[in-house]
């Protein structure tokens, strides 16, 4: 019956009723579809055309990329055809053909023509199997629903501190020692001294993908037009392999002993031989066009003082430790040129002077994307707003630790890559990322990454004329559904409680509208309102970054002007807690009164009894009951006994 699906999505399941059964059910949503008279079974056949002479005139002046992927899938009169210029084309349109047949809701299609192709040449999803391993067949089975979808490039994170998870014949400590550990969860392996073990050893948690492994995941990739593109991470997230290859650390400033921070060497001949080494057989397996060095995150702190690093620096003319990362990079960046290929990494390969042949990916805003673009780069889009599927989709409360804010599936389909750029010759596409520290279970991984990769698909394919939520949400619950009974463990759109309830709620209290002056001061990058914050009677929702929280790298020490002379019986603020990404409560809170706004003296001091537990993000309103008379109340939150990088976040200050 369905001779020509080629995934087991399709071949293994048969017919199953969930939405209508035409071109408005599909995901993403194609340029143009037209509901023809009458209607068909599932069972028909289905036959590739040559491309007419109107259909080769339809897109002409599109994109080579669009081109390639443009189809026209006409559903009438018993059968279906598929209209393309390429093989690609070609299975595109079977793909949508596919896609309306397994959600069928009675065994029959509606007769359709629709005529498509994407927005972007690059729709991608990165799988980070360094926190916790992956195995080759859970990839094989995430290949399948990303061609459903028609993504069209998957992006793997192999290496990185937590362990190394790709066979490299020349160096075999990489999975012989540095893809192993003692823990099997990460958290416990970060607070556990980052500790190795030996392949075999108990205990010993980890995996790799050997190179046959590899060829498999690759073949079956290439059956449905998805990319793959590696990422061997350097200079930063490196700490596996110096474990590993220990000759390949900074040395102190005497020359005599190495310094294991996560940072490569970039005044090590040895370091540069191995990475290009590792390169080549890298380069032997993968046919990708892009190849990813990370280039994220390196601490550089030990380049500073390695005798190695500062004489290759002298040698070369490099003024900082961020031209020297640049230098480096560039090594690489010349070395994949000259095998025909191209250097992509994350936007910090920016620092320094930007590599001449590199593709930057531009994952902590916008703005690194667009200066890249502007100055002549290809760019893709993945900022952690709306592109990092570790964040929460729901009440953190419920679902378990917050690593990086909230991100429901509304803020991932309103995100459009094209916004700021001028000119959109370079900008690729977009990506969505999952990165696996808090993510130990195949289970986790598919309940973060479905139905929130939908909407990246959309977003990557679709017009953004086209694209309205409202619209889009229906056909992500139907598709959410339905990979669900097929074993996907996709987040059940259904239970969504979506935003915090207190963010629209607006509080009304003395201090309401009322001048704060700000003894210590708030972080630029989280002024949430300004000035106006603490007072505005706005309280933020589950996540420090919805432009309501305001955070502080420093104590909180603001003086609160209530206009005139007023009786206080509650003071108190509200703060968040997330130690994912370092953000705690304080260790007491200090509040002072005064008639003058000089003189201060002591209402109430408030000790914080609650531990920001590993559970996730808290919320919580810091305050007392009191019976003092003043104008001016002052509020002294303490980080004392945090941990030295703790940010404070406070959304609004009650005065009752």
């Amino acid at each position: 019956m369905k001779k020509f699906l080629t995934s087991f999505l399709a071949a293994a399941l048969g017919i199953i009723a969930y939405a209508q059964t035409g071109p408005d059910v599909l995901i993403p949503k194609p340029v143009s579809a037209v509901l023809l008279s009458g209607e068909v079974g599932v069972d028909i056949p289905v036959k590739n055309v040559r491309a007419s002479g109107k259909f080769k005139k339809a897109v002409r002046d599109l994109p080579e990329y669009a081109r390639r992927e443009a189809y026209k899938l006409t559903v009438s009169g018993g059968k279906a055809t598929v209209e393309a210029l390429s093989e690609e084309g070609y299975f595109r349109g079977r793909k949508t053909l596919e896609y309306m047949q397994l959600m069928a809701a009675d065994g029959r299609l509606h007769s359709c023509e629709v005529f498509d192709y994407p927005r972007f040449s690059h729709r991608g999803l990165m799988f980070d199997i360094s926190r916790h391993f992956r195995s080759k067949q859970f990839i094989l089975k995430q290949l399948d629903l990303m061609s459903l979808i028609k993504m069209n490039s998957l992006h793997i994170h192999l290496t990185d501190d937590a362990g190394w998870r790709i066979q490299i014949d020349k160096y075999p400590r990489l999975t012989g020692y540095a893809a192993w550990r003692p823990q099997e969860l990460w958290k416990d392996w970060d607070q556990g001294g980052h500790n190795y073990a030996e392949e075999g050893s108990a205990p010993a948690f980890g995996g790799y993908l050997t190179k046959d492994d590899i060829r498999d995941i690759l073949a079956y990739a290439a059956e449905r037009h998805i990319n793959v593109i590696p990422e061997i991470e350097l200079p930063g997230h490196s700490l596996e392999v110096l474990k590993a290859y220990p000759q390949l650390a900074c040395l102190d400033s005497t020359g005599t002993q190495s310094v294991f921070t996560s940072d490569l060497c970039p005044g090590s001949d040895e370091a540069l031989q191995m990475y290009k080494d590792i390169l080549d057989e890298v380069l032997e397996l993968f046919p990708s066009q892009f190849i990813h060095i990370g280039g994220d995150e390196a601490g550089k702190w030990s380049w500073r003082h390695c005798p190695r690093c500062q004489a290759r620096m002298k040698e070369h003319g490099l003024k900082d430790v961020e031209e020297l990362q640049s230098w480096f990079i560039k090594q690489f960046d010349d070395y994949l040129t000259s095998k025909g290929r191209r250097l992509l990494g994350w936007n910090e390969i920016m620092q320094g002077g930007l590599a001449p042949g590199a593709t930057v990916m531009s994952w902590q805003g916008t703005v690194q994307g667009i200066e890249a673009a502007a100055a002549g780069h290809d760019v893709i889009m993945s900022p952690g707003n709306w592109c990092y599927l570790d964040r929460n989709q729901d009440n953190p409360l419920v679902e378990g630790e917050l690593v990086g804010g909230y991100l429901p599936l509304a803020r991932v389909y309103d995100y459009n890559p094209a916004d700021g750029f001028d000119d959109t010759k370079h900008l690729l596409g977009l990506q969505g990322n999952l990165w696996t520290e808090h993510v130990p279970t195949e289970e986790n991984f598919e309940y973060k990454t479905y139905p929130r990769a939908f909407a990246l698909a959309e977003v990557g394919w679709t017009p953004q004329e086209l694209r309205y939520f409202d619209e889009f949400r229906p056909r992500a619950v139907a598709l959410a559904d339905y990979i669900r009974t097929k074993g996907y463990n996709a987040f059940d759109l259904h239970t969504e409680m979506g935003e915090r309830p207190e963010m629209s709620k607006a509080l009304d209290h003395l201090a309401r509208g009322c001048k704060v002056t700000y003894n210590l001061p708030y972080s630029n990058h989280y002024p949430a309102e300004g000035d106006e914050t603490l007072t505005n009677g706005l309280q933020g929702g589950w996540s420090y970054v919805d432009g309501r929280w305001q955070g502080f790298l420093n104590d909180l020490d603001v003086t609160v002007d209530l206009g005139q002379k007023r009786h206080l019986g509650f003071v108190g603020a509200h703060f968040l807690a997330n130690l994912g990404v370092w953000i705690g409560f304080p260790v007491k809170m200090q509040i002072l009164g005064s008639d003058d706004g000089i003189n201060f003296v002591e209402i109430t001091q408030v000790l914080c009894q609650v531990k920001a537990s590993d559970s996730g993000a808290m919320y919580l309103l810091l305050g007392d009951v009191v019976n003092a008379d003043a104008r001016y109340v002052r509020f002294k939150a303490n980080r004392s006994g945090r941990l030295h990088e703790d940010w404070l976040f406070v959304d609004e200050i009650i005065i009752k």
